[in-house]
Parts: C-alpha cells; structure tokens; sequence
C-alpha cells in the first residue's frame, strides 16, 4: 500500500469510524445509564440496563481499538511518530483520556455506569482535532531527538487524563448544586453542602479517608461525613420524579448556558486570533465550540438524578488529576532535557515553557486546595476547572496565537 494511500485509511478510520463509534457508545451507555436507574426502580428493568451497559462498554472498547488502529496507519503513512503537529496531538490527546478513562472507570474504580460521559469528552475532543487537521508530512528536524517522544508522548497523556478530571470535576459541581435543590426541597439544614462534597473523599458508600472528617469534632455529622438532619426537623420525602425534577430544576439552564459559554469563550477566542485563518474563519470556528459545549453541559444536566453523588465524583476528579500531574511533572522535565539537547539551555521562558509552568502551578493549586479541608469540594471543583482552563490556553493559544520556539500547529 503506497503512503497516499496510508494516509487516506488513517483518516477513514479517524472520521468518520472512530468518531461514530465514540458518539455510539456515548450514545448506548447514557441510555443505559437512565434505563439502568429508572427500571431498577419497578423491580423488572434492571437487567435491560445491565445488558445496554455491557454493549456500551463493548462499543467503548471498540472505538479505542478504531483509534489505536487511526495512529498506528497514520505512523505508517509518514514513518514517524504520529505526533508532529496540532492533530496529532489533539488525536492522541483523546485517546489517552478514552483509554484511561475507560480503564480508570471499568477495571479500577469500578463505575462503568460513568463511561458514556469519558465517551462523549472523546468524541468532542476526536472532532475538535479536525479544526486542525493537517495531512501527514516530514518533521521538523529540531524536533527529532529521542527526547521528543517521551517528552510529547507523556505530556500527551497528560492532558488526556486532566481531560477526564476536567470531566469528573464538572459533573461533580452539576451533581452537588443538584443535592443542595434536592435538600432545599426536602427542607433538610445542611450547613454549606449537601452530602458533604467539601467534607468527604470517599469514593464508596460509606467509606471515609480522613479521620478528621468522620465527624468527631461535630456532633452535626454522621459518620459518612455528612449533614445530619436537626432531630425536631421533619424530613419530607419526595417521590422520585419529583425528587429527579427538584434535581434539575436546582440547576437553571440559563446559567449554566451562559457561563458555560463565557467560561468557554476564555479559550475559543485563539480560533479568532489566529493570524493564519481569516476572520469569519476564526468565529465560525469559535461559535461552534462554545455551542457545543453549552449543548454538552445542559445534556449533562439532563443526567445529573442518575449520577452517582457529588463526593464520589470528587474523589475521582481528584485521584485522576492527581495521576495526570505526575505525568505532567515527568513531562516537563523531559522538555527541558529536550531543550538542552535542541537549544543547548534547559530553560528560556518560551511562551511554552512559561505556560507549561502555569498549567504546574495550577494543577498543584488544585490538589493542595482538595487536600486543605476548608477548600475541598466546590471550591477546589472551580479551582480544578480553572487549571483545565489554563491548560487549554497553553495548548492552543501558545501554538495557534503566540510566537515562539514550540509553534508546531502544522497549519497552513
């Protein structure tokens, strides 16, 4: 097979195969994740949900071997790596997050009812890559050392796994806000949380990590960490629709629209700024991202009643980011070995590096903040979002805006 023709099979198996069987198993494992929810509740569904999950996780599986077989044709068609250029990257980039996520999720944790949400992340990931398609091509001779494929390969599955933990953190900060409706509608006094996001990291029922927490010092709390009712309070019960509507309606939709789209704009607007695309170019581009995420986010929405509760997704944002930055910290060291074998100087505070720093920084804010128990819950979840904020600054604006020795978009 000739490398124009390697170079056409690696991008059928991209889009529209891995990226059709990404949406597919978003698809049958959300649906099984409500089926599985709602059934189990007549006593006579679960099985039904059981067997979509299974076909979810089977369709998962297959899409990460699509996507394997994408970068394996790819390599083939141009005799390297294939991470060369803003594609390859992004590609790659979604791959480590589906993989790991996956794993994380199914082997590990134990909580494949979440793989439809990693799915999904993957499948907006897979087709953002394609604002930035490049065919495959030649290196640049400055990148081809042997620290570049540790360097850029760690770094990769870096910023996949922070993807997943940008994922969890933002269902956790859904989930919780639902908790406090549903405790508002219950009339239950809770204190500053519901089920005790800020308090807890337990990542199984009934199970808590830290002493301090179990609530020694508060006679206000249970033993899982949470807000015990006031004994003179009658608790009300709601039926289950309602309690699922009470969840919803705690999250108003205009909110979370518009702050998703705010919160997006602070990274789309490069699509704008990039001087090698024109201006309708550049906010058609934009437009489309944020309006895809303001989608994804009230779909999300939609979701949250059949979510596991906001501490447990706390605990996984936290554990998987905690992941990602020991992979991260690994990758930037290797950039500077990098660096002094193509520049001869570890560092020079190129836009990169500087933004690699920041992104550090940012993720070893969140962690300490999860780690201090007055921060922990909401407040380390926002900070959380905030680094996947920096960190997508410094993938795209650093390559795509700035000058500077890593601009390797690869774009015409």
């Amino acid at each position: 097979m000739s490398q124009d023709q390697l170079a056409d099979l690696s991008r059928l198996l991209y889009s529209p195969v891995t990226l059709l069987l990404y949406v597919s198993a978003a698809i049958v494992c959300l649906y099984a994740l409500s089926t599985r929810v709602a059934l189990h509740e007549t006593r006579s569904g679960r099985p039904v949900g059981e067997r979509l999950q299974r076909l979810g996780i089977a369709l998962a599986w297959t899409a990460v071997a699509a996507h394997v077989a994408h970068e394996i044709v790819r390599g083939l068609a141009q005799n390297r790596l294939p991470l060369g250029n803003m594609f390859e990257f992004t590609s790659a980039m979604a791959l480590a997050g589906a993989l790991v996520g996956l794993v994380y999720l199914t082997l590990v944790r134990r909580k494949p009812e979440l793989v439809g949400f990693v799915m999904l992340a993957a499948a907006v990931v897979v087709s953002s890559a394609m604002l930035t398609y490049a065919d495959p091509g030649p290196l640049m001779p400055i990148l081809d050392t042997w620290w570049r494929t540790f360097h850029v390969t760690v770094i990769v599955v870096a910023a996949g796994i922070f993807t997943v933990g940008f994922l969890f953190n933002g269902l956790h900060l859904l989930r919780d806000t639902a908790e406090q409706g549903l405790a508002a509608a219950r009339a239950v006094p809770t204190g500053r949380s519901t089920v005790g996001a800020a308090h807890i990291d337990d990542l199984a029922p009934g199970v808590v990590d830290d002493e301090r927490d179990r609530g020694a010092d508060d006679p206000g709390r249970d033993v899982s960490g949470r807000v015990a009712p006031d004994e003179d309070h009658e608790v009300a019960t709601l039926p289950r629709e309602a309690e699922r509507n009470a969840m919803r309606a705690a999250i108003s939709p205009l909110r979370l629209a518009v702050g998703t789209f705010l919160g997006t704009s602070t990274v789309s607007w490069v699509f704008v700024a990039t001087p090698t695309t024109t201006l309708q170019e550049g906010l058609t581009r934009a437009l489309t991202v944020n309006l895809v995420l303001v989608a994804l986010a009230l779909v999300a929405r939609w979701f949250v009643p059949f979510l596991p509760q906001a501490s447990t997704l706390d605990g996984l944002a936290y554990r998987i980011i905690a992941l990602g930055f020991f992979a991260w910290t690994f990758g930037v060291i290797a950039g500077a070995m990098w660096a002094e074998q193509s520049w001869g100087r570890f560092w020079g505070w190129d836009p990169k590096e500087t933004a690699s720093f920041l992104t550090w920084i940012a993720y070893a804010a969140y962690l300490h903040a999860r780690a201090t128990k007055g921060t922990r819950g909401r407040g380390a979840g926002w900070i959380g979002i905030g680094a996947f904020a920096v960190l997508m600054f410094t993938y795209y604006a650093v390559n795509l805006v700035f000058v500077g020795l890593h601009s390797y978009a690869g774009l015409s």
